[in-house]
């Protein structure tokens, strides 16, 4: 059993709130462990964001070259080799990570992989891949170890070896007929992506409608997307059981109301619900709590029920929820004298890289109005946008959320192209105080998707 000398800080998880936060502590002089299980960079560069968003970009490339005869270009065929698709996304991984490494600050933050456990609070043991152990006392533990899918509770389903985006980028073919089992956006993004790769595509969620934490508008937008692009969607449907093997053949029992029936498909991909990584890295033998959900309890510093020990990410059960991944580094160096930053009262965007994208900030129609906020809501169709025309991505819509007394902007969201910008530049001005009026007499550029801000908000200001 080796004993690493004493360090200020391990942070378990390599993921972008990890490696943010190691790297700032770096830069503030302060010594450290990263700890990652997987491989450097954790799932957000191996397995997530990086291979989802280049998988939506070949298909977004393949429905453009199955209508391009719109603007000019004759159609072709758009056949892809999945087997060459994704060995260039595994190289696009390789080099990414390589860049990381190198910019890595090794002579303050020892990077180790491995599986790292609590065994005190102020003291962490890491089993290595050649069976040996290591144990390092250190003044502050982060847990950043993120969440994987959740394996539904069905029977036969374990048994019939789904797939999770881990295994997803091994394939060497497009699936004949692919099951995605969970209409969340990532869901969504697959189903979309796999349906304009060739694959038969049916998307099933237990809920009534797909993105039910959004607007209705927004919900039923991307609904009518996904079954104009060839998606089967079955919603209000629960799988009461499988059977078969996930690549050679599976039958899915299905139950619709008082309706009964089987789905045959060759493979099934799980996309619902996410589960927090914490079990097994000693977070109950130690006294840290864990809400119902095993997500770590957290106050606005980030700090856990036990002293020494904080939780960024998506392992944290947050007072405010949303995208924070990058802002929980920031909280957390306020411990070392940065100036003082909590997670209350922080309005945080959400982006998915559905096709087109849908982002949001601030709080939806139906948020303010359970509120009891007294607001305008005023809407703007893709259909309006110059930008949308040009580029032939006219589905979609934006929506602004204003108070009823003095305009403020309250929240915002959009399914378009280009949603994540526009987005953004909607945060700026709600971060500046600025109210809708002045977005609305902003000269912005031409033809941009912002734009249309300027009418969007000249509806309601």
């Amino acid at each position: 059993m080796g004993m690493l000398p004493p360090v200020e800080f391990v942070v378990l998880g390599g993921g972008l709130a990890g490696r943010r936060l190691a790297c700032d502590l770096a830069r503030l002089g302060q010594q450290g462990i990263l700890i990652e299980y997987h491989a450097f960079g954790g799932a957000t560069l191996n397995v997530a964001c990086l291979p989802d968003a280049m998988l939506v970009r070949a298909a977004r490339i393949a429905r453009q070259i199955r209508r391009g005869e719109g603007c000019g270009v004759g159609q072709g065929d758009a056949g892809v080799d999945l087997g060459r698709l994704f060995s260039a996304v595994g190289a696009t991984v390789s080099a990414a990570r390589s860049h990381d490494l190198a910019l890595w600050p090794a002579d303050r933050v020892e990077l180790v992989i491995g599986q790292g456990r609590l065994i005190e609070p102020d003291r962490v043991e890491v089993a290595l891949a050649d069976g040996t152990f290591r144990r390092v006392r250190t003044r502050r533990v982060f847990v950043a170890t993120g969440t994987t899918v959740a394996t539904p509770d069905i029977p036969g389903l374990s048994g019939a070896c789904p797939l999770t985006p881990r295994e997803l980028f091994r394939l060497t073919r497009v699936p004949p007929q692919l099951v995605i089992l969970g209409a969340s956006f990532g869901g969504m993004a697959y189903a979309q992506a796999f349906a304009a790769l060739g694959a038969e595509v049916t998307l099933i969620d237990e809920h009534e409608r797909v993105a039910r934490f959004e607007d209705a508008v927004f919900s039923d937008a991307l609904a009518q997307q996904l079954r104009h692009e060839g998606v089967r969607l079955l919603t209000s449907t629960r799988v009461s059981g499988v059977s078969g093997l996930s690549g050679e053949g599976v039958t899915l029992s299905l139950e619709q109301g008082r309706q009964q029936f089987e789905l045959d498909a060759s493979d099934i991909l799980l996309a619902g619900a996410r589960q927090p990584l914490t079990r097994n890295i000693g977070l109950e033998a130690v006294g840290v709590r864990l809400d119902a959900h095993g997500c770590i309890v957290v106050d606005e510093t980030l700090k856990s029920s036990v002293d020494g020990i904080y939780a960024l990410g998506d392992v944290a059960a947050y007072p405010t929820p949303g995208h924070a991944v990058s802002d929980d580094a920031r909280v957390a160096l306020s411990l070392y004298g940065a100036p003082p930053r909590t997670t209350a009262g922080r309005v945080l965007p959400r982006i998915a890289f559905v096709d087109p994208e849908y982002a949001r900030i601030g709080l939806s129609e139906a948020e303010a109005r359970q509120a009891g906020i007294a607001v305008r809501v005023c809407r703007l169709p893709m259909h309006a946008v110059t930008r949308a025309w040009s580029e032939g991505e006219l589905g979609g819509l934006m929506q602004a959320v204003l108070a009823e007394d003095d305009g403020r902007i309250l929240g915002f969201a959009m399914l378009g192209i280009g949603a994540g910008d526009v987005t953004s530049a909607v945060q700026v001005a709600m971060h500046a105080g600025l109210p809708a009026a002045a977005l609305a007499e902003l000269p912005l550029a031409h033809p941009t998707a912002a734009e249309a801000l300027n009418v969007l908000f000249g509806s309601g200001a």
